[in-house]
């Protein structure tokens, strides 16, 4: 009872500090600083303010040997046993000292940012950190600036119309002015720098990188809702309805799936004070509107070697997240942002490997969810599993990109699910030892009554990306003997539209045509012998993809 009174009166102690410390912080800021720059230099001064103390000196020094923390998938008769608490809380330990120095700290942000909002009305700070409605965000810079110009071209081909930010971090403003001040206000589209939404002495006095990069961009966006976009990812629908959907509307936050199952470490959620119940199971992976007498037996005691872990009362839902697009009313999940760049801040220490303990994709992807999860705020991950794009070669599939569904659909198949479990409870709520996810959810109450898939709204074209100097160097989609071939093969899952042949014209137009964009990543190829070479493959793979187009959608 000591021991847990002493518990209790240090976290009572940090929120009365944090909350001392805004407000100090506040009163002393420059008082020439625009509210929006107030507001961001308030919310880094407590990223270091709250900083974790006593980090590893080696990012290993905090697993246990032996460990087996291998990817588990979400397909039918994937392992589960990775997945469970025992393993996951076993293959992540932390000393008592680490643990207080992640714990204090993390209750003191969330602390300071519930705080940020309390010395100016929530209407008002809203409108001077985001004076626009709805658009599109995503990041530039470098060669991302080149790939969001492919991005946009999409964008605007499938019928989008709402404006799109591209932010650029500091270290490549540099050499972009023809891109942002020729070409993006052509495709209703501008660039937003770091510089101009965040204060000289933070940008001087902090270095951003990888996944840090996204967040910020999140957050300094001007619009109100957007739709964050990877440059590497294309849109194949038209989004300019999606705000106005219930999806949206409903949970402010979409998010989409990735392959593989959750294993944050159990640790994570005692360091965030979430509790998770280990005595009640509230899914199955993804199926969160049966009743759980239809898959765990009524009045048998929890396997805690046999469920996993994340389907557990308490803990963020299988299956993890991929983050190459999401859905954020910022309004309502400005916090969710916030404890989102603070874990990324912190990500490459401490947080990416307590939520995804070194298991594919490790980075930013579970942050967001995780956020808005530790702040109890409503999102929404779409249901249906996302499908592969690619080709065969050398005995082997390679995938070329990721398909994932469309989210205003799926949250509709969701709720007629609720309806039909709820209209047909004695039924459902029937133990079944046989049950599995696969068959009683993913292909029965997820899907269509004539069974057919959904449409897709984005293809994640990550390996390879539509970089041609990258891939002429690289000898991609070529055979052996110098012929090319298709990468993308299943046309008919995206209406057939040809997402490589539009793509290379794009290309073609932008980079090898009379007008070029002078894109600061390519500016000392253009020209060169190589850069005729490069051109010569973007040239010859646009005839390829010309001729075989009418096979490719199947018209002969």
């Amino acid at each position: 009872m000591l021991a847990l009174r002493k518990k209790l009166l240090a976290s009572c102690f940090v929120v009365v500090v944090a909350t001392l410390v805004l407000f100090s912080v506040h009163r002393h800021l420059n008082p020439s600083l625009s509210v929006r720059e107030k507001f961001y230099a308030e919310v880094f001064q407590n990223i270091k303010k709250f900083s974790p103390i006593h980090p590893p000196k080696q990012r290993e020094s905090v697993k246990l040997s032996g460990c087996d923390m291998g990817s588990s998938g979400i397909n039918k008769g994937d392992s589960v046993a990775r997945t469970t608490y025992k393993n996951l809380d076993r293959c992540y330990k932390l000393s008592n000292l680490q643990f207080e120095g992640l714990q204090a700290p993390h209750t003191g942000f969330l602390a300071a940012v519930r705080g940020l909002f309390k010395y100016e009305s929530s209407s008002s700070i809203h409108e001077q950190l985001f004076p626009r409605e709805e658009g599109f965000v995503t990041v530039g810079g470098g060669r991302f600036s080149l790939l969001s110009y492919t991005m946009i071209k999409t964008l605007r081909e499938r019928g989008s119309t709402l404006p799109v930010e591209v932010v650029i971090p500091p270290q490549d403003e540099a050499g972009e002015e023809h891109y942002c001040n020729e070409v993006l206000p052509e495709l209703n589209g501008r660039c937003v720098f770091f510089s101009d939404v965040l204060p000289k002495d933070l940008l001087s006095a902090w270095e951003f990188k990888r996944y840090q990069i996204k967040s910020v961009a999140l957050l300094i966006s001007s619009f109100k809702k957007i739709v964050f976009i990877d440059a590497d990812d294309f849109p194949l629908k038209n989004l300019d309805s999606v705000f106005k959907s219930d999806v949206v509307k409903q949970n402010g936050l979409v998010l989409w799936p990735d392959l593989w199952r959750r294993v944050t470490a159990p640790v994570f959620y005692r360091i965030a004070n979430v509790d998770v119940d280990l005595n009640d199971r509230v899914r199955n992976l993804g199926d969160d509107v049966s009743p759980p007498s239809r898959y765990q037996k009524p009045g048998e005691k929890l396997d805690l070697d046999a469920i996993p872990f994340h389907d557990l009362q308490g803990a963020v839902p299988d299956p993890t997240s991929e983050s190459g697009q999401m859905i954020i009313d910022k309004v309502r999940h400005l916090q969710t942002l916030l404890l989102a760049l603070y874990y990324n801040v912190y990500g490459p220490e401490w947080y990416y490997s307590l939520m995804s303990q070194g298991t594919a994709g490790e980075g930013d992807k579970e942050t967001f969810a995780t956020a808005a999860h530790v702040l109890g705020l409503p999102y929404y991950q779409v249901k249906t599993k996302l499908a592969f794009d690619g080709y065969h070669s050398n005995g082997g599939f390679s995938g070329v990109a990721l398909l994932q569904h469309d989210c205003v659909q799926d949250f509709e198949l969701h709720e007629r699910a609720i309806s039909r479990v709820r209209k047909d409870m004695t039924e459902y709520q029937k133990f079944d030892p046989a049950y599995d996810a696969e068959d009683g959810f993913y292909n029965d109450l997820q899907k269509r009554r004539d069974k057919s898939d959904i449409d897709v709204m984005f293809a994640h074209a990550s390996y390879h990306k539509f970089d041609p100097w990258q891939l002429y160097n690289e000898k991609i989609y070529l055979n052996p003997d110098g012929s090319q071939f298709r990468s993308f093969h299943n046309l008919k899952k995206i209406k057939y539209f040809d997402i490589e042949l539009f793509n290379f014209e794009v290309l073609q137009s932008a980079l090898c045509s009379t007008k070029v964009i002078n894109f600061a990543y390519l500016k000392d190829k253009y020209g060169t012998a190589k850069w005729t070479e490069v051109c010569q493959y973007v040239n010859d793979r646009v005839t390829f993809l010309r001729e075989s187009h009418k096979s490719a959608i199947g018209q002969v």
